[in-house]
This record gives structure tokens, sequence and C-alpha cells, in this order.
């Protein structure tokens, strides 16, 4: 779970940058709600290409994960066949 708070946080960081960027460029022609929209579709954009490694790493451990419980279920299911 370590990587996914690293991931969302590193999103939310991204996201805050894009917004404090398009504030000071534009508050005087647009509301908060407009710019939030419009740094939110940036920072989509970006966290493609600037957040891949840590994106990377999130999938792995969540492989990893389900790996172990898959492993678990076979375990369980043998222990229940062989009683």
């Amino acid at each position: 779970m370590k990587e996914f708070a690293i991931y969302t946080g590193l999103r939310l960081a991204l996201f805050l940058v894009s917004f404090g960027i398009l504030w000071v460029a534009f508050h005087t022609w647009l509301s908060a709600w407009p710019i939030a929209l419009i740094a939110l579709l940036i920072t989509s954009i970006l966290s493609l290409f600037v957040l891949r490694a840590a994106r990377d790493r999130l999938a792995g451990s969540i492989e990893a994960r389900a790996g172990r419980m898959t492993s678990r279920i076979e375990a369980a299911r043998k222990a229940e066949d062989e009683d």
C-alpha cells in the first residue's frame, strides 16, 4: 500500500502544481472551477508520462499481492479437499 500512497501523493502534487501555475496565469480571466478542470485535464495527460515509473511500481505491487492471495486460496482449497 506504500506504492499506492506514493502514486496518489504524486498525482495530487502534480495537480496542485498545475492548478497553481494556471491560477497565477489566468485567475483574472477565469474562476477557480474552470481552472481546476483544466488543471485536471493537464494532470491526467502529464501523469501518463511523468509518473510512469511510480505507476509501474504500483502495478507490480498489486500483481504480487494478487499472486500471494491466489496462493493462499489454492492452499486453503487443497487443505479442504484433503479433509
